[in-house]
């Protein structure tokens, strides 16, 4: 549908006052009910192998009843346009009226050439990522979302770099899920492929969300894990990592994990995205909500397209994906809690397709962990089922070692491990829900550092491993040197008290860590590290 055919119902098209308009518009339908005329392309909804793909390798939504009515998402991206003919019945208003600031895209001027940066004219990624959750269904144009019938708010928190704001105001205005498509905001360290940290004000919202979000249950809190790859680690991203948070990786239409598919120890499940970064790959790619009229993504060449284009998103779009199912779970059973859906996500995930890799043991599933997939792949159907009926896990534990002070010297390559442990004598926790290890080291180049959890029952979690950084400009690349925080998940479902007996001395080990120097050129001074385990 182009501009011009809704003139009837708003000012304009894309941002500005033509959205605000369209806001206090009665709610009529847009053109007759009808099937969507894309929903064919969608295989990330329905698979038949009609990219070439296997069927089945989808979302799992055949014979979901739900549709996210009365759920509401909040996305945190760049601009929105929330106007969009797919968008705009499922907008969040209060007595008719946007209750936070309008982030759809500003109107180009004549003759602008693109521009898609954070916030600008041609900024298509969150109309995107919004339409692949929440796009109505039925209504004869487009496609659809996972959860059509759910209401959507939306924050321009990139373009800005605030997000803070935005998640308590999500949390304020009653958000059941807060989706976040976004990478680390704190480019200007130089520090890329290394550690970032997240915005002490972003973590005080985080510890409201989860606390006071949907009166007292928790806001759930999806994100994307990353587009990085081999080369990157899901734990450097201290938004990414927070324990609140549930990151979801990518796989493809054959189940296979996405070529930029962040590995991390905190990864929980994934879903469908295209196979390659940035890389056009007609059919395989995600197809989806694009910016009305000529500006954004699309080329405009099929009429049933001109507001619609193929996503390259990769983690981007299988965040939205997880917050549409996270929909459909909470209309089945609005009392789950944060923690409830992430132990049935994990619980009913499938497994990937891994190829000659092998998944890791695990105490949740039958076919294990795989850093780049976590748990496997979201299953709607199978997580609405178990959602349906569950009466909710125990009241949360938590089991802190508190700061250890060590001050033991890291050798260089190749000398072995260095390697503590601690059994948390006390500790009232029988099953694992996730584990944080908070480690400090003094380094020049801590990227060198290979860090391994082993849990009691011989389960191992890699939290750091070595790597290296395009500049090492202070900080140096992997500064461990004021301390880092990894968070595990890996370990979900696990006995506390299950132990392993050392082989040598016969003693019972309790939870150990392994930091050895896996490049040559430097030496460092292991100064403490701390142990947190929550469960229940």
């Amino acid at each position: 549908m182009s501009c011009l055919l809704l003139t009837w119902l708003l000012a304009g098209c894309g941002g500005g006052e033509g959205s605000k308009a369209l806001l206090n518009a009665p709610a009529v339908p847009i053109l007759t009910p009808g099937p969507d005329p894309l929903l064919d392309r969608q295989w990330h909804l329905f698979n038949t192998g009609q990219s070439g793909g296997l069927a089945g390798m989808d979302l799992g939504l055949q014979g979901v009843k739900e549709t996210g009515r009365g759920v509401l998402i909040a996305f945190i991206d760049g601009a929105v346009q929330l106007s969009h003919p797919d968008l705009v019945a499922n907008l969040y208003t209060l007595n008719g009226t946007l209750p936070t600031p309008d982030p759809s895209p500003p109107f180009a001027p004549a003759g602008a050439i693109y521009n898609d940066k954070a916030g600008q004219w041609d900024d298509a990624h969150g109309t995107a990522v919004v339409g692949i959750a929440v796009a109505s269904a039925n209504n004869s144009i487009g496609g659809r979302g996972v959860a059509p019938e759910s209401k959507f708010l939306a924050y321009d928190g990139v373009s800005t770099g605030l997000v803070a704001g935005p998640m308590r105001s999500a949390v304020d205005l009653g958000a059941d899920i807060v989706s976040n498509s976004w990478g680390a905001l704190d480019s200007k360290s130089g520090q890329a492929w290394s550690y970032q940290s997240s915005d002490p004000a972003w973590r005080e919202a985080m510890t409201v969300a989860l606390e006071q979000g949907r009166r007292g249950r928790g806001t759930v809190i999806v994100f994307g894990a990353g587009n990085g790859g081999l080369n990157e680690d899901t734990n450097r991203d201290g938004y990414v990592n927070h324990p609140g948070v549930l990151a979801v990786g990518a796989v493809d239409h054959r189940g296979r994990p996405s070529s930029y598919a962040e590995p991390g120890a905190n990864v929980l499940v994934s879903a469908p995205s295209m196979s390659f970064w940035r890389r056009s790959d007609p059919g395989t790619n995600i197809w989806t909500t694009d910016i009305a009229g000529p500006r954004g993504l699309a080329t405009g060449n099929l009429p049933e397209s001109a507001d619609y284009a193929e996503f390259t998103g990769g983690s981007s779009a299988a965040a939205p994906m997880v917050s549409g199912v996270v929909a459909l779970m909470l209309q089945a059973n609005p009392k789950l809690s944060w923690r409830d859906v992430r132990w049935l996500l994990a619980r009913t995930a499938r497994p990937a397709d891994l190829g000659t890799e092998l998944a890791e043991p695990s105490a949740m599933n039958a076919h294990g962990f795989y850093p780049r997939v976590g748990f496997g792949r979201v299953h709607a159907a199978d997580a609405v089922s178990a959602a349906r009926n569950f009466i909710g896990l125990p009241t949360e534990r938590r089991c802190d070692s508190g700061t250890l002070k060590l001050d033991l010297p890291i050798a260089d390559r190749p000398a072995p491990a260095v390697t503590v442990s601690n059994r948390l004598e006390g500790c009232d926790i029988k099953i694992v829900e996730s584990v944080q290890v908070t480690l400090m080291v003094d380094h020049d180049y801590g990227a060198d550092l290979e860090v391994v959890l082993v849990s009691p029952s011989g389960k191992r979690s890699l939290l750091a491993k070595p790597h290296s950084c395009p500049t090492n400009s202070p900080p140096p690349c992997g500064d461990l040197s004021k301390g880092w925080t990894f968070h595990s998940v890996r370990h979900m479902g696990e006995n506390l008290n299950a132990s392993l007996q050392n082989v040598v001395t016969g003693e019972l080990q309790g939870w150990q860590l392994q930091v050895k120097d896996g490049q040559t050129g430097d030496t460092g001074l292991w100064r403490s590290w701390r142990l947190v385990i929550t469960g229940h």
